[in-house]
């Protein structure tokens, strides 16, 4: 059994259950320091979350009244986390831009719409599966200086194609992958500062109420 910490797992959540909802639920139990819902690579939720808070006693209490009780709609498991909730590290600014949460429906035509006022671009790469030919989400642009590179990231964080706010990062490349893919890859909070949950912290999924 994880042991006391001020970070909570929540599971068996309903997928239209928002960052907002959890925090205005389990602020009743105490101060709420961080909130963090898990989304997949197409940015849909995954069912669960965590939720840090400022004493480990507020943790418990949250632990104590919302285990096994219906949240909007489903019985939530509620327990400490495996992995304590950590400080989210900021990127070091590079020229290269992460940019996911894109919608699998954006055509190459959405594509040059969404980057046609950004200036200095050298190349945008939009990641494919290998095993189905479709793109994954998500894509990597270079420009030409670093100041390009911020002036890019604050103006494609006010765009919304199809609706979707992107995901904007500073892109640090690795052999191999580098950080943001490798995350993609394993549909992990690693960006979060958070590990993903090990199999004690999943749900069983038939403990529903629908």
């Amino acid at each position: 059994e994880p042991e006391p910490k001020t970070t909570i797992f929540i599971g068996n959540l309903f997928y239209d259950v928002t960052a907002e909802d959890l925090k205005n639920q389990f602020s009743k139990f105490g101060t709420v320091r961080r909130v963090n819902l898990i989304h997949d690579q197409r940015g849909i939720s995954k069912g669960f979350g965590y939720v840090d808070y400022d004493s480990v006693e507020a943790a418990q209490r949250a632990i104590q009244e919302m285990h096994l009780r219906i949240f909007e709609g489903r019985r939530a498991s509620v327990q400490f986390a495996q992995t304590q909730m950590k400080q989210q590290r900021d990127s070091r600014p590079s020229k290269s831009l992460y940019i996911g949460n894109l919608p699998f429906e954006m055509t190459d035509s959405d594509l040059n719409e969404l980057f046609s006022d950004i200036v200095n671009v050298i190349d945008v790469r939009v990641a494919i599966d290998r095993r189905t030919g479709q793109p994954r989400g998500f894509c990597h642009a270079d420009f030409v200086d670093l100041e390009s590179s911020r002036n890019a990231m604050e103006a494609l964080s006010r765009k919304m194609p199809y609706g979707k706010k992107l995901r904007i990062d500073y892109s640090t490349k690795h052999k191999g992958l580098n950080r943001q893919e490798s995350s993609e890859n394993a549909e992990t909070a690693e960006s979060a500062g958070i590990a993903e949950p090990s199999e004690a912290d999943q749900v069983d999924r038939t403990n529903r109420v629908e």
